[in-house]
């Protein structure tokens, strides 16, 4: 039954950023995931309970697996080198998993999409996004007090810079038609280390 149950959810996900949300419904999802209608509800109630299931795993269950391995006492450049890590980690398992081509925009847009129809997304997003604000500030404050950056340097807005690259959308290089994970998290490496490069003692 778990079985079945994530491979609702992986192909979901798939036709979910495929199509988007409002152009599945569960008939459309029954016939490309070609499960019978009563084996569909058998596991999620509805569509709304499964777009949040598929949110749940393929977003916050990433978030969640990689959070262990940031801490606050980290500097500037080990919060830069995990970071790197993680997405990459990410990127590789969405790729894999994804037939889609731009799979990227197609994430991207399932998101914005969960903006609008999982209740509590938004404010779930701001309360995370004002943590890691919080974290990159004190990474930032780390590495000044051990002399590896400027103690000129504008730690708000530096970890304001650092939480944009990090969020890919301005990194959008090449072929956008065919544009995967691994390309947006290579480009922000390359910004988040060129960054690093400004501002370091």
């Amino acid at each position: 039954m778990q079985d079945k149950r994530e491979y609702i959810l992986q192909k979901s996900f798939e036709t979910f950023m495929a199509k988007g949300y409002d152009s599945c419904s569960m008939t459309v999802l029954q016939k490309e995931l070609k499960i019978a209608r009563g084996g569909m509800y058998r596991y999620f109630e509805s569509k709304d309970a499964l777009f949040r299931a598929v949110v749940d795993k393929y977003f916050w269950g990433m978030i969640d697996f990689i959070s262990p391995y940031f801490s606050d006492d980290m500097t500037l450049l080990e919060r830069i080198e995990q970071s790197n890590k993680s997405m990459k980690q990410i990127a590789q398992y969405i790729d894999q998993i994804s037939g889609i081509e731009g799979v990227f925009l197609n994430y991207t847009a399932l998101i914005i999409q969960a903006a609008k129809h999982y209740p509590g997304f938004i404010d779930r997003m701001k309360k995370r996004n004002e943590n890691e604000y919080k974290r990159w500030i004190k990474s930032i404050e780390n590495s000044i007090e051990k002399g590896e950056v400027r103690k000129d340097v504008n730690v708000k807005l530096i970890a304001l810079i650092y939480i944009k690259a990090v969020d890919g959308s301005e990194n959008m290089e090449g072929d956008k038609r065919c544009f995967k994970f691994s390309q947006t998290v290579d480009s922000t490496r390359k910004m988040m280390e060129y960054i690093y490069t400004l501002i370091k003692a």
